[in-house]
C-alpha cells in the first residue's frame, strides 16, 4: 500500500513539474536548466567520482584537469536538455518534433527503406537520445524500442502511450528477441541503445579497454539479413539537434575477417561508438559504470576518497 502511495506521489510530482516546465518561456527555462547544470555539477558527488573515473581511465593523463571538467560539464548539460526533451516531447506534436533537428545522410536510411530492408538502428546514450527516437519513427517509419521498465508503473504508463502516439513500440529488455522478431514480421525498424554496461554478450574494446557488450543486434542483423545503420544526436543548444546517420553496417556486403560472425560485428558496432565518443565526448553519458566488470575496483576506489 505505501508503494501504491509513493508512485502516485511520484506521479503527481511529475506531471506538476511538467506543467510548471512547459508554461514557462523557453527562454526562462532554458536559464533555469543551465543554473540545474550548474547544482549537479557542484553538488553531485557520487556521479562525478563515477564520470572522472572514466574519463581517467580513457583518458589518462593525455587531457588535463580543466578539459575533464568541461567534459563533465557539457556531459550534464546535455543530460539535463535531454531530460527537457523527454518531457516536452510528450505534448508535442510531429512537426514541432520535426523541427528541432536535422538530418545528415538521410540519404543512407531512405535507400534502406527504398531497398525494403530490415533496418536496425544502433544508437547510444549520446546528446539527445530522447529526441532521436521519435524523430526518426515520425520522419522514417514505425519503430520497435528496447526499454528497462521503468519502477513507476504510472510514468510508464504515460512513457508507453506517448511513445505510442509517436510511431514508437515499446519492448521489454528481459523479451526484447522476440519483441524484436515480432517487430521484424511488422515491417517495423527496431532501435537498441548498446553503449551500457551488460553482464552477458561479446567481449570488446570499447573506448581503448576491454569490457562486454550486447551482442543481440549482431545476432538479430545476421539472422534476418538485416542492415545496420548507426545514428547519434548531437546538442547544437537548447531544443536544436543535429541527427548523424552513420555509414551503414550491410550483412549483403560485408566481408568478415574472422569465423566468429557476432563478436566481429559487435566489435564493428562498438567502433562506430567510440570513434563518436572520442571525437566529441561532451555529449556522452559518463556517469554510470560502464567498465564496472573488469574495472569495478576504480569506482570503489573513487567513492571511497
Amino acid at each position: 500500500m505505501k508503494r501504491k502511495i509513493k508512485d502516485y506521489f511520484r506521479y503527481f510530482l511529475y506531471r506538476l513539474f511538467q506543467f510548471i516546465f512547459l508554461i514557462m518561456p523557453r527562454c526562462v527555462m532554458k536559464k533555469l536548466l543551465e543554473i540545474l547544470v550548474s547544482l549537479v555539477f557542484k553538488f553531485n558527488k557520487k556521479h562525478n567520482q563515477i564520470a572522472m573515473a572514466n574519463l581517467d581511465l580513457v583518458y589518462g593523463d593525455s587531457l588535463d584537469i580543466n578539459r575533464k571538467h568541461e567534459i563533465l560539464y557539457n556531459s550534464y548539460k546535455s543530460l539535463i536538455f535531454n531530460m527537457y526533451e523527454y518531457m516536452e516531447n510528450q505534448t508535442l506534436k510531429k512537426d514541432k518534433i520535426l523541427e528541432k533537428a536535422d538530418v545528415i545522410n538521410a540519404e543512407i536510411i531512405e535507400k534502406a527503406i527504398k531497398d525494403k530492408r530490415k533496418i536496425i538502428y544502433m544508437t547510444a546514450h549520446y546528446g539527445g537520445w530522447e529526441l532521436s527516437l521519435p524523430y526518426v519513427a515520425l520522419k522514417f517509419g514505425k519503430l520497435a524500442v528496447v526499454n528497462r521498465k521503468m519502477d513507476n508503473p504510472h510514468i510508464h504508463k504515460l512513457y508507453e502511450e506517448v511513445r505510442g502516439r509517436n510511431n514508437i513500440t515499446m519492448l521489454e529488455k528481459k523479451e526484447a528477441a522476440k519483441g524484436m522478431i515480432k517487430a521484424f514480421k511488422e515491417n517495423k525498424a527496431v532501435t537498441v541503445v548498446i553503449d551500457q554496461h551488460i553482464g552477458r554478450g561479446s567481449e570488446v574494446e570499447f573506448l581503448g579497454h576491454k569490457d562486454i557488450a550486447t551482442d543481440v543486434t549482431s545476432r538479430l542483423a545476421l539472422k534476418f539479413d538485416a542492415i545496420i545503420i548507426p545514428i547519434f544526436t548531437l546538442c547544437n543548444d537548447f531544443r536544436n539537434y543535429t541527427i548523424k546517420v552513420c555509414e551503414p553496417i550491410d550483412i549483403r556486403t560485408l566481408e568478415f575477417k574472422t569465423d566468429n560472425h557476432v563478436d566481429e560485428l559487435t566489435q564493428m558496432q562498438t567502433d562506430i561508438i567510440s570513434k563518436q565518443i572520442l571525437e566529441v565526448p561532451d555529449f556522452w553519458f559518463w556517469q554510470h559504470k560502464r567498465f564496472k566488470k573488469y574495472h569495478e575496483y576504480m569506482y570503489k576506489k573513487n567513492q571511497n576518497a
